[in-house]
């Protein structure tokens, strides 16, 4: 187990390092002048050759990289246009976003699952037809028009959740979960649709395995045959899409948050993008990249759980 973590990590680490050269050198590219940027309306060559020099822009790019990976190492993500720690803001606002897309992994894994061993279980009846056509459309709802819609319903119409804005818990936890089930609601259902449809492909092959038939043939219920033995292979390959569900929801729930005035991650890197701060722009796309990288580590450790067969495969190539 422990060489099958080392290696993981160690090709996570890998990744995360070609990800920080590509952050790196995507921002250098974008059009303009991040000195002229950072200086806002105030265009005095004095002053912008100031911002250079304070940023390090005046420096060739690779010292450039060099630094600014030593002090994300130890992170420190620089400065932002309002001369902010960008480390502190991403800090400040990650836990929003995490919160969300955690509750719409929970309502999407709770309803996705259910509906996929569902129709698996009763493949060609009408529930398994209701729950693949429910499916469908759950994947065709943009999110913009289903947030608008349900704060038309449950807002303006019912008036029994809040149309935007944003409670911490800690604060009011009550106020906290009205506020965001709303935008839960509209990530939570695509991912539910997405859950069901591989849920539904894993259970009817873990179904018609052998394993299964003899299961039965042994005269083990229905309820332990399908839970205990298709239901568990089948998590394997549904482990594989919220895990990479989860790290989509992190880095681009931009739309849902921005609908719902949700102060998170992802409206944190519209505004790096609106307000043309490269520093924190950077800094988010950075962190971004390294929250998936980690996710997906953290799923190829669920699948050795889930089935210790990988890693031992795994450790004899």
């Amino acid at each position: 187990m422990g060489g099958f973590l080392l290696r993981k990590a160690g090709a996570a680490l890998i990744v995360v390092f070609i990800s920080s050269v590509v952050v790196f050198a995507g921002v250098r590219a974008l059009p303009g002048d991040p000195a002229i940027a950072l200086g806002g309306e105030n265009r005095d060559p004095a002053v912008v050759q100031a911002i250079r020099h304070t940023y390090g822009l005046d420096q060739p790019l690779p010292v450039q990289y060099v630094k600014w990976v030593g002090r994300a190492l130890r992170g420190d993500l620089g400065l932002d246009a309002r001369q902010l720690p960008v480390a502190h803001t991403i800090v400040t606002r990650i836990p929003i976003t995490l919160e969300l897309a955690f509750l719409s992994v929970l309502i999407g894994s709770l309803i996705g699952l259910l509906a996929g061993v569902i129709a698996a279980v009763r493949r060609g009846k009408i529930s398994d037809h209701a729950a693949t056509t429910s499916a469908l459309v759950g994947l065709s709802l943009p999110h913009f028009w289903l947030g608008l819609m349900m704060i038309i319903l449950f807002a303006v119409d019912l008036h029994w959740l809040p149309a935007s804005g944003y409670v911490s818990f800690r604060e009011h936890p009550l106020a906290n979960l009205e506020h965001m089930l709303m935008p839960a609601v509209v990530l939570g259902t695509g991912l539910s649709a997405v859950l069901m449809r591989q849920t539904r492909s894993a259970m009817l092959t873990s179904l018609s395995a052998d394993y299964v038939r003899t299961a039965r043939a042994k005269g083990l219920a229905e309820r332990s045959v399908v839970g205990k033995h298709a239901l568990r292979n089948s998590l394997i390959t549904v482990t594989t899409v919220i895990g990479l569900q989860l790290g989509a929801l992190i880095s681009g729930a931009v739309i849902t948050e921005q609908i719902f005035v949700i102060p998170g991650f992802g409206r944190l890197t519209l505004e790096a993008i609106n307000q043309r701060d490269y520093t924190l722009l950077q800094g988010v796309v950075l962190v971004a990249a390294t929250g998936y990288v980690v996710v997906n580590l953290l799923v190829d450790v669920v699948y050795s759980l889930l089935n210790p067969r990988i890693r031992v495969s795994g450790a004899t190539q």
